[in-house]
């Protein structure tokens, strides 16, 4: 027993209120004696008058070490005295104090808690002395990481009737209100409702609720707050019995127009018997008000498959908008029935795993593993000793792993044998051998499970000796084995899980990795894309967890790690080769509701319905403006002809200008001819109405006086009101690429749609990078430099070490950093009215490109700003602005803008039909070259022309064709703008010429890489005379291929346009051919002798390696890791710099700070290379580096999901080879002791 623990209870309350003798030497006895014998009775009116005085109730809360406060360091603070005290006191209590000596502990407390304003109140209809004794008891004193335990550890004495007792002492009567106190959650928000979590864990609290069921249900109506109220319905889930008590209570508040309360209440509600429940909802249907009635439509078409009783309340309804909910429920329920009347789902049959035993040969590999183990562990005990001695340590690990497998006989490994061959089980076998010794020697080089006879039992039965605990998270079972369990289907696993009884949650371990959208679960979401059966069969047979994933039933398990994800758990059910009938009237729910990411999800999935549209079209009559709008452009998507009549007859109904403009744009998208809503006259109309309506809020600040004149195709001018009228639509539409906007855009000439859109895109941009001035500035920091400074100064004095950067500072420094700090503020933001940026989807290429650039330069953390601007250019067929996006694509600081350029470009190669390399091919800047290759510079009087040597260096010469060094100024009868305009012009095309050179070198490289073919007439048409890439492909060697892919030619353009194979003879292509980059993973060892000769002869420069690179001996290596370098040595800046130079990124930061890689990604393949070594921390340090292996996956880092050597282009198998021999030649070596050159 520790001292505390040996403490009186009068000492252990003395213990705790000690500290107040700081303040007071008497109050510490009083306060006891209050506490224990009820004396001192004016000690109360002492204490408070003490907590009045100015700064005295947080230092006396400093002092009692922080009771009844909500932070999370218990597990450091449970060491300190005072609060182990505190500890103790709740451990004892009525063991060894009475309710009455535990009420005056408590009012004690109060009596400094209500002179402290961050604590707040709960629930105000229980004494504030239990609020406290229960924030100090349930919450300081205990640890908050036991979310998943039924009990209270160290609070057994604690019940409920205690509590209750305690108030009705206080009050007669007043223990009825002791619910507020466990339930209520005023005052507080969702995010610290967790912390809570024992109130509702009291001994006997549910018995006590059965006994109140009445008062239970009416806690809401008496006034518990919201967030209560979700309490209440959590605890009522832990129960079935409760529900089924509370079936009419939980329908109720399953109605509640609180999302939160109502969400909750409805998972539970679904999950009762529809007997219990479906009478429920009737009488609402029936009886309840008109929003009653509309929820619970909905929550009756969930659960019935007849539409009688929705038909009947159709009849007797009159609410338009719970008419359009019946409509809408009924319309779901007809999908839901035509789903069933497609082909029944057939689940395939699976073979089960047969238990084959392993050979006899396995007990020498189990013997050859331990001796391996063993020998490893005794130089680890010995270098553990060693370094104990060095570093006055005492670490046991290796020595206590050691001692333990000392124990080892060669009759254990006998019985391990026989363990894995299902002879004898767990328990069994632990009887036989120490459980606590460590068995990851079975696990030695995948000796065992390289057997032929090795199966998925053995794998398990292994891995129950390694992880001994009931392992929910999947992930964690097949870690390192995932290459071998990823061929089975999930129902094989599931089989031989349960015949070994692995788990007693088989099915949802399975399911787990596959519901959810954590980080470590990605690994497993697309491992059966090509053989779906063994996923979806699986979930077929246990649909009871597409019930949990979609949250129509509540899960089995509530752990915070698991984070079930509704988005996943409907992509299984797109697997499915039918959706079961029981899932669409949800789907379509969603498919039309408010979360776009559910909402495309629910779509995709239900396009396999007969006739969706049908169900569809219905909901362009729904009194929400959104449903309607979704409606509308699902149709569009969905392209269906027949839904063209539907949208007529919406549009010619519809009010609201956004609805009308979501169907115009999908009548225009199915094919409908929309140009009688397109005329000067109609437009005019619709903006003169429209203009009558309210101005767009936040918008103030944007001058329409400003619109430049504009004209329409024909040259006749376009009315202002027009203009306006779209662009307050625009805001309206919040969509920076509407469609309606780009059809109205597209109406005006083309010089009206660049003048609009650089009209548009400055005032958004001038809008949204609006600062103080310099004035502002230095105003701004003469009034608040001095107040900052005492500041600082004060921060100093209190602690000069923490705060020694202020030791110096001066009133000039802050009046400085103030300034700056000013001069950095935003003054406001135009991303509200991203809509408008529709309008600039016509802009000028040049104009567009250089705005933009700017604004990335200097605003680049304005990150939805720049993607809004750049989501209208996908609707443009500029090539500088292709170019652009192309080359924020490849790379960008930002990897949400990177992603989103990414995205627009697929839209525009998607909308011309080429692949994005043939758009990138067609839209390949010149630099401002013509065909000839020149630049013409005019100045008016004087004309000079640039050119590119062969080095791409600019040169200039003057009209009489002598060089000049550079553009000279204006004459004074030139016109300077011009002048002006040619040196611009210039400048230009030396950036863009940069930017090309990086571009089209990494471009081809990676075409190489990837092995990809052109047509001869697009590599004729599109590369060849472009006037800077036709002189860089003349820097490379090229195949000519037949259309089974065979060698036909090698060759190599020439300056004068021929094209030459190695022995300088001169070839023509045959057009129905195509061509490749030539690599010595491609040819020959003489062909590529022979290149490597003519390119010296030549003195060509190449623009990369094409012939060094070999391809590794694939088979050494399995599961597509290369390891041949594992163990060599060198430092991290080593590897950092070769990497880096070899175009590799670092790995993303893990925990700690710590990253282990890195990879190279090829956006053609979608593939990464990653490399990978012992790691490193950021910042960065110079230390010593182990290398490891190179693997190529899909997603960037993911060793599991490695691709099969053999299943990747030759090419870039060699050239990451390559990469990884590079870093291995910049070692020192192989070295045998690796490992202990590890830090850690």
């Amino acid at each position: 027993m520790n001292e505390i623990e040996q403490l009186s209870p009068e000492q252990l309350i003395n213990t705790i209120f000690k500290p107040l003798s700081e303040l007071d030497k008497s109050l510490p006895e009083r306060v006891t004696q209050y506490i224990l014998h009820g004396d001192e009775l004016d000690v109360l009116d002492d204490f408070n008058k003490l907590c009045q005085i100015s700064g005295n109730a947080n230092k006396i809360s400093q002092l009692l070490q922080g009771p009844a406060s909500f932070d999370s360091s218990y597990n450091y603070r449970k060491f300190n005295p005072l609060v182990k005290a505190r500890i103790d006191f709740y451990k004892l209590w009525t063991d060894a104090y009475t309710p009455e000596q535990i009420i005056r502990f408590a009012q004690v407390l109060a009596t400094l808690f209500d002179h402290l304003s961050y604590i707040k109140h709960i629930s105000d209809q229980v004494p504030s002395w239990l609020m406290y004794l229960l924030y100090d008891g349930l919450i300081t004193t205990l640890p908050s990481d036991t979310v998943y335990k039924d009990k209270i550890d160290d609070r057994e004495n604690w019940s409920i009737q205690q509590l209750h007792q305690f108030l009705e002492i206080e009050q007669a009567g007043l223990g009825e209100k002791l619910l507020f106190a466990i339930f209520d959650r005023q005052n507080t928000s969702v995010d610290y409702c967790y912390k809570f979590q024992y109130f509702t864990r009291l001994n006997g609290l549910l018995s006590y609720i059965q006994d109140r069921i009445e008062l239970f249900k009416q806690l809401p109506s008496l006034g518990l707050a919201l967030l209560g109220q979700v309490e209440q319905l959590k605890y009522i889930q832990r129960y079935p019995e409760l529900q089924l008590q509370l079936a009419d209570f939980i329908t109720i508040q399953a109605l509640n127009t609180f999302k939160q309360v109502s969400r909750l209440a409805t998972k539970i509600l679904l999950n009762l018997p529809l007997e219990l429940v479906q009478p429920q909802l009737q009488y609402f249907l029936t009886s309840g008000s008109a929003k009653e009635r509309a929820h619970a439509t909905i929550l009756l078409s969930r659960i019935i498959s007849e539409p009688t009783v929705l038909q009947q309340a159709l009849a007797n309804e009159t609410n338009k908008t719970v008419i359009a909910t019946l409509e809408s429920a009924l319309s779901r329920l007809e999908s839901a029935n035509a789903a069933k009347q497609q082909a029944e789902l057939v689940i395939p049959d699976f073979k089960p795993i047969i238990d084959t035993p392993l050979p006899i040969a396995a007990r020498d590999v189990i013997q050859q593993n331990f001796d391996e183990f063993i020998t490893a562990l005794k130089i680890l005990k010995e270098n553990e000793l060693e370094n104990n001695q060095k570093h006055k340590m005492a670490s046991t690990y290796y020595l206590d792993l050691y001692k333990l497998l000392q124990t080892v006989t060669s009759k254990s490994l006998d019985n391990i044998f026989e363990y894995l061959n299902g002879k004898i089980d767990r328990s069994a076998l632990f009887k036989k051998i120490d459980e606590k010794i460590s068995f990851r020697f079975l696990f030695i080089k995948n000796r065992l499970s390289n057997l032929p006879e090795f199966s998925l039992f053995h794998l398990f039965r292994m891995i129950r000796l390694v992880d001994r605990k009931d392992n929910i998270y999947y992930y964690n079972i097949i870690d390192g084995f995932f290459s071998f369990v990823k061929n089975f289907d999930l129902r094989q696993i599931a089989d031989v899980m349960l015949k070994i009884n692995f788990h007693p949650q088989v099915e949802l371990t399975i399911a787990l990795p596959f519901l959810t959208s954590d980080f470590y679960y990605d690994l497993y979401h697309d491992i059966f894309e090509n053989e779906p059966y063994k996923l979806w069969a699986f979930f077929a047979e246990n649909d009871f967890l597409i019930d949990q994933g979609l949250g129509l039933a509540p899960l089995q398990i509530t752990h915070y790690y698991a984070h079930v994800d509704k988005v996943r758990t409907i992509k299984i059910l797109q697997l499915f080769p039918t959706i079961p009938a029981k899932y669409v009237a949800y789907l379509f729910e969603l498919a039309l509701g408010e979360n776009k990411q559910l909402r495309y999800v629910a779509q995709d999935a239900l396009r396999q319905i007969p006739n969706i549209h049908s169900q569809i079209e219905q909901a362009l009559a729904s009194t929400k403006q959104e449903v309607r709008i979704t409606a509308a452009n699902w149709l569009a998507e969905l392209g269906q002809k027949s839904s063209i009549k539907a949208l007529n007859a919406a549009l010619k109904k519809e009010k609201r200008e956004t609805v009308q403009a979501a169907i115009l744009v999908a009548l225009e998208k199915i094919g409908e001819d929309i140009s009688q809503h397109l005329t000067p006259k109609k437009l005019l109309a619709d903006a003169q109405k429209g203009l009558k309506g309210k101005t767009p809020t936040d918008f103030d600040w944007f001058d329409f006086n400003l619109i430049p004149t504009l004209t329409w195709q024909n040259g006749k001018a376009v009315d202002p009101q027009i203009i306006q009228w779209w662009i307050c639509l625009a805001v309206k539409l919040k969509d920076p690429a509407n469609p309606l906007l780009t059809i109205y855009n597209q109406l005006l000439s083309i010089q009206s749609q660049q003048q609009l859109g650089e009209f548009i895109l400055q005032s958004f941009i001038k809008q949204d990078t609006q600062k103080p001035t310099l004035e502002e500035a230095e105003a701004k920091a003469g009034l608040d430099a001095d107040k900052r400074l005492q500041q600082y100064i004060g921060y100093y004095q209190r602690d000069p070490e923490f705060y020694s950067n202020f030791k110096d500072t001066t009133y000039e420094q802050v009046f400085e950093e103030i300034k700056k700090e000013t001069l950095a503020t935003y003054l406001g933001s135009a991303i509200k009215a991203k809509g408008i940026l529709a309008l600039t989807c016509g802009i000028e290429g040049r104009v567009a490109v250089s705005l933009l650039r700017s604004f990335m330069k200097n605003h680049y953390l304005r990150r939805a700003q720049i993607e809004a601007m750049l989501e209208p250019l996908a609707n443009s067929d500029d090539p500088m602005i292709i170019q652009l996006l192309l080359s924020i694509a490849r790379r960008y600081r930002m990897a949400s803008i990177q992603e989103k350029a990414r995205y627009l470009v697929e839209s525009i190669a998607e909308r011309t039909g080429w692949t994005i390399e043939e758009l990138t091919d067609r839209t390949i800047s010149t630099a401002g070259l013509d065909d000839n290759g020149l630049l013409i510079l005019d100045y008016g009087e004087r004309t000079f022309i640039a050119s590119l040597d062969d080095k791409f260096k600019w040169q200039l010469k003057n009209a009489d064709g002598e060089n000049i060094k550079a553009l000279p100024e204006a004459r004074k009868s030139e016109n300077p703008e011009l002048v002006k305009e040619a040196k611009k012009q210039f400048s230009n095309s030396k950036k863009e010429l940069s930017q090309l050179l990086t571009m089209q070198i990494s471009r081809f490289y990676e075409a190489m890489c990837a092995e990809r073919q052109w047509r001869v007439e697009d590599w004729q048409k599109y590369l060849q005379p472009h006037p800077i890439v036709g002189r860089l492909i003349q820097r490379l060697v090229w195949l000519e291929l037949d259309n089974n892919g065979q060698i036909v030619n090698s060759f190599r353009p020439t300056e004068d346009g021929s094209l030459i194979t190695n022995q300088d003879d001169e070839i023509l292509l045959d057009e129905n051919n195509y061509i490749t980059l030539a690599h010595s993973a491609l040819l020959e060892s003489d062909d590529i002798a022979q290149w490597q000769a003519h390119l010296k002869d030549y003195k060509v420069n190449p623009l990369f390696e094409q012939f060094s690179a070999l391809l590794p001996d694939m088979s050494k290596f399995k599961y597509g890791i290369i390891d041949d370098r594992l163990g060599w040595l060198t430092d991290s800046f080593t590897l950092r710099s070769i990497l880096t130079k070899l175009g590799y990124g670092r790995d993303d930061i893990e925990f700690r700070g710590c990253f282990y890689g890195y990879h190279k990604y090829f956006g053609s393949l979608g593939i990464y290379i990653n490399i990978e070594f012992s790691g490193n921390m950021v910042p960065e340090e110079n230390i010593p580096a182990v290398l490891y292996y190179i693997y190529f996956s899909k997603k960037k880092g993911f060793i599991h999901r490695a691709i099969a050597l053999d299943k990747l282009p030759k090419v870039l198998l060699a050239e990451g080879y390559a990469n990884y021999i590079a870093v291995a030649n910049a070692c020192s070596g192989f070295d045998p002791n690796w490992k202990d050159k590890l830090i850690w």
